[in-house]
């Protein structure tokens, strides 16, 4: 990402504007709802979209959203960057992976958790559904954290891919796979 948000082009998308609400961002017009939802962003909530500040600081960031708090007042990228970043300090890292997932126009939504991105991949045929996960390099992962993944990945439909991010920012992702198990009499040959 670069230092500065960028300004609203207006290439056939409208401003939206949204109303800070502890952490979380809400829409409340229903044109601008609908557009936005359309997109892949937020969760309707009633009448209105709830957007996570991850998503609120990707379209903040690309000038195709304003936002204030409740006493009227602008609140800015780097406001919401300051806020994410008290809810959990790898905002930042997950904001730059997000917003690489985004930019590559593929449908990124927040996860289960804070370190997760739900990313749909339309393509001919299909759509093919990922639980991305992202860590900072040189961070240790456990195998009950993997297996953690792996099976919720699973169980939703997904593949599992890692998004490891460098002190650079540079972002490598892997696409992690398991291994077919049958039980102990495969290895032997010998039931038990």
């Amino acid at each position: 990402m670069e230092n500065e948000p960028a300004e609203n082009t207006g290439k056939n998308v409208p401003l939206s504007h949204g109303r800070l609400s502890g952490d979380h961002v809400v829409v409340e017009d229903s044109e601008e709802i609908e557009f936005l939802y359309e997109k892949g962003y937020g969760v309707k909530v009633g009448e209105k979209l709830r957007l996570e500040l991850v998503e609120a600081a990707y379209l903040l960031y690309r000038g195709f959203l304003e936002v204030e708090d409740d006493n009227g007042n602008k609140v800015g990228f780097w406001d919401i960057v300051k806020i994410g970043s008290k809810k959990n300090a790898e905002f930042w890292t997950i904001l730059n992976v997000y917003s690489d997932l985004r930019n590559r126009a593929l449908i990124a939504k927040p996860g289960v958790t804070d370190e997760e991105i739900l990313l749909d991949w339309k393509k001919r045929g299909g759509v093919k559904r990922f639980l991305v996960r992202v860590i900072r390099e040189g961070i240790r992962v456990g195998f009950p954290l993997f297996e953690d993944l792996f099976r919720r990945a699973l169980e939703s439909g997904r593949e599992l891919v890692m998004a490891v991010v460098d002190k650079e920012g540079v972002i490598s992702y892997y696409i992690v796979e398991g291994v077919s198990r049958e039980g102990p009499e495969v290895l032997t040959g010998v039931p038990i």
